[in-house]
């Protein structure tokens, strides 16, 4: 039976899921897979179902912030998904990272206002581990200075931390900023399904470098190898029959 926002149906879907927040990464990394299907196109939350490799991937679309991600993840997991990889964009917090690198959330701090909705704000927002340790070994051998390290989730994107708040951030080694990893994990924990996220940095927010101009193919090689080592990390979690 198909859900209130994703019009599909179980056969449709994959135990292991790529959730992006950008239709159009969805549509890029659709064209990675063998004999993608387009399943849904509702609300435009694009849903495709192909194989990388030998192994069968849904690639969702969960639109911008953690309400509509929540949504998203919350049906597919209705629909029988298993295992989920947020592969989206991030703005860098620590100073040595710049447009094009990528990092791995080992955790999320959470400042959304989803979340708390299903567990309280001191329950820790982390990725499975099963899925984090297939993510960073898999970073590790496809990219020589992969990232992995705390993130901030937060809804406001035009409302900007102050000063202090960011240096606080900074000295205490926080990775990014973005706005869908905390309630990811959150909601995953509470249904019971596993998660990881990775990102390619298409700024610095801490040096005020925001989607600086020019710098878009360097981010566009990030976006390819965080794709890639999503993709990579869900096959060997289907290989060795983790979900």
């Amino acid at each position: 039976m198909a859900e209130f926002h994703l019009k599909c149906e179980k056969r449709d879907i994959s135990e292991y899921i790529i959730l992006v927040g950008n239709p159009q990464r969805a549509n890029k990394i659709s064209s990675l897979l063998k004999s993608p299907a387009l399943v849904n196109e509702n609300r435009g939350l694009f849903v495709y179902t192909g194989f990388y490799r030998e192994t069968r991937i849904t690639v969702a679309t969960t639109g911008m912030g953690a309400p509509s991600t929540a949504i998203v993840l919350e049906e597919l997991a209705n629909l029988g998904g298993k295992v989920f990889i947020r592969v989206g964009s991030a703005g860098g917090i620590d100073p040595k990272l710049d447009v094009g690198d990528v990092v791995i959330a080992t955790g999320s701090i959470r400042d959304d206002g989803t979340s708390p909705l299903y567990l309280r704000s001191s329950f820790p927002a982390v990725p499975n581990f099963d899925v984090l340790q297939a993510m960073i070994a898999t970073g590790k051998r496809i990219k020589e200075n992969i990232e992995y390290g705390i993130v901030i989730a937060e809804d406001a994107f035009y409302i900007p931390y102050s000063r202090e708040e960011m240096d606080c951030f900074v000295k205490s080694g926080v990775k990014a900023i973005e706005m869908e990893s905390g309630c990811v994990f959150i909601v995953s924990q509470y249904r019971n399904v596993k998660a990881g996220a990775i990102f390619a940095l298409d700024g610095n927010v801490a040096l005020n470098k925001i989607k600086p101009e020019g710098a878009e193919d360097v981010y566009k090689k990030g976006e390819a190898v965080a794709i890639q080592i999503g993709l990579e990390s869900l096959c060997t979690l289907s290989k060795n029959n983790i979900k």
